[in-house]
């Protein structure tokens, strides 16, 4: 399924999993013709509907997908079991992208234009809906308040996304959006996955590697890369257990690795070179 910003691409920077943070509020620019320009696009929202609960997700990545020749944003849901693929243009996967990765251009971009003049007018931008699927197209809202009025606007998925990543605010899927588009199971579908933790590349044992490792498959995920700030680990290694229990997946030892505080470290049972090791990981260095 898509958004109506999908357009053909030749190449798109891939992101990690990104967890919101709490919002924060940027110097605002006060420039009278944005002002005016706010004051347009807020006069032409509506209310929305009622309609069934909605659902909090964040992004997983933005990548390319290669047999649709199109980016793609992947949500999923905060129990990272479960994900929703939506195809979108390649401004708006960049746009998304380099908030990810902490890319600032030079000069704003549209989706810092519009952050820029949300602040000048004094708006907050509360959170975004993404809430009907029409016609293999998802449509979405995106809820403001300015002073003491809430206000609504409909917004293509992807420009509401890279919004509420810039405000740090929430992002929702209807429920009965969810049940009527398809969705992934992160362990399961998206097998061939990678997780980038730092500067070291985690990917899914695939039924190959695990019979290359003398594995069953699902039964740890593989240090495809290193860089310099996990000299505990190896390239190579299978890390079979974490705090000693079993990792399952992928998805599995992202939502366990994700979970240990700042300033904790993981206990990490690890093949290498076909012997257990035992390594200690602090997953928030490097």
């Amino acid at each position: 399924m898509r958004d109506d910003s999908h357009l053909p691409y030749t190449s798109v920077v891939t992101a990690g999993p990104h967890v919101l943070r709490p919002r924060t509020i940027c110097p605002p620019r006060r420039h009278a013709v944005a002002l005016a320009v706010v004051g347009v696009v807020l006069g032409a929202s509506a209310c929305r509907s009622s309609h069934s609960p909605d659902v909090a997700m964040e992004v997983r990545s933005v990548g390319f997908d290669p047999a649709a020749q199109s980016p793609v944003v992947m949500l999923q849901d905060h129990d990272r079991r479960h994900a929703l693929p939506i195809w979108i243009g390649p401004a708006e996967a960049q746009s998304i992208a380099m908030q990810l990765q902490g890319i600032n251009p030079p000069r704003p971009m549209t989706h810092d234009l519009m952050k820029d003049i949300m602040d000048g007018a004094g708006i907050e931008l509360q959170k975004v809906v993404i809430e009907e699927l029409r016609e293999s197209t998802y449509h979405a809202r995106v809820h403001f308040t300015a002073g003491r009025k809430a206000l609504e606007v409909d917004s293509r998925p992807s420009d509401a996304i890279a919004l509420a990543l810039r405000c740090g605010r929430p992002i929702f899927v209807a429920a009965n959006v969810l049940n009527a588009a398809h969705t992934m199971d992160v362990q399961r579908d998206l097998g061939g996955a990678s997780l980038r933790l730092g500067s070291m590349t985690i990917q899914n044992l695939t039924a190959d590697l695990a019979e290359y490792f003398g594995l069953q498959a699902g039964s740890g995920v593989l240090v495809a890369d290193v860089g310099t700030g996990a000299a505990a680990l190896q390239r190579g290694d299978v890390i079979t257990e974490l705090d000693g229990t079993v990792v399952t997946g992928l998805g599995d030892f992202e939502h366990r690795i994700r979970a240990v505080p700042e300033g904790g470290t993981a206990r990490l049972g690890v093949q290498r070179a076909g012997e257990r090791v035992e390594v200690t990981f602090d997953p928030h260095a490097g």
